[in-house]
């Protein structure tokens, strides 16, 4: 399961961000922001409601987290009328409190070369930091937690890895799935409004194979098309006969990390 990734997310900290003798986060999140809890985009639901404390208001770590977006998303330099008008708790925190250390460090910032304050949200962006580091900490001792009860029963991890490896899996199928799916029905599309202009006796899923609209990712696929959802369009030497993506997706299935089993650890390492 990998916890490292190339692009920073959400959790993303490093020591010029960390306020003095605050704890630095050994790992960051391997997915987009949009998908901060899980590398399958489904939420750790204690790390959801898991407490956070930002300039000195508690709030769960998902409120935390919502109230981030909402500045972020925010134009203005406002802090505390964006939350309010949001109904976030975080609306009664200090946030001047919170933004001090990292104020210093924001003010040096080149200027975008925008008049006013809407060029450069100092405060508002210290105060974002504060709330990412709280969130970075909260998200490594819940899994520093996790790793905890891992060494602590070995049949309790063997159950949990199995499980993650099941819903890798799972998520990685149904996304080949829906891919060849809509594959399939551009190729059909395409094929239809270009109707009387060639023949085509492709005996794979149209959109695959040798049919002459399959993407480069999709033209190995060899395995027959059997009966399906879709219909064959008129170019085809069996145009009206009704045919599936179903061989194509196990082909292309087959090919991919599920066949082998997805790792639940990798290369990467946590700090401990």
């Amino acid at each position: 399961m990998r916890l490292a990734g190339a692009e920073p997310g959400p959790f993303h900290v490093d020591a010029s961000v960390a306020a003095p003798d605050a704890l630095l986060p050994s790992c960051e999140s391997s997915v987009p922001d949009i998908f901060p809890y899980s590398n399958i985009a489904e939420p750790w639901p204690s790390l959801a409601a898991r407490e956070v404390t930002v300039g000195g208001t508690a709030v769960p770590f998902a409120e935390a987290l919502r109230a981030a977006a909402v500045l972020q998303a925010s134009r203005t330099s406002a802090i505390q009328p964006v939350l309010r008008a949001a109904g976030s708790p975080l609306a009664g925190c200090d946030y001047f409190a919170a933004a001090a250390p990292y104020l210093e460090a924001e003010r040096a910032l080149p200027k975008t070369g925008r008049a006013g304050a809407a060029g450069r949200h100092v405060t508002k962006n210290a105060f974002l930091k504060a709330v990412f580091l709280e969130l970075a900490i909260a998200r490594e001792r819940e899994l520093q937690e996790a790793l905890a009860a891992f060494r602590s029963d070995e049949r309790y991890a063997t159950v949990i890895a199995r499980a993650a490896v099941e819903a890798r899996e799972r998520s990685y199928a149904s996304g080949v799935r829906s891919a060849v799916r809509s594959a399939v029905a551009r190729a059909v599309a395409a094929c239809g409004a270009a109707a009387g202009q060639f023949s085509c006796s492709a005996a794979t899923a149209c959109g695959t194979g040798a049919c002459r609209f399959a993407v480069p990712a999709y033209r190995p696929v060899t395995v027959a098309a059997a009966a399906g959802r879709f219909t064959r369009p008129a170019n085809h030497v069996h145009a009206g006969r009704p045919f599936g993506e179903a061989g194509a997706v196990a082909e292309l299935t087959g090919r991919g990390e599920s066949a082998r089993g997805v790792q639940v650890w990798d290369t990467d390492s946590v700090a401990a």
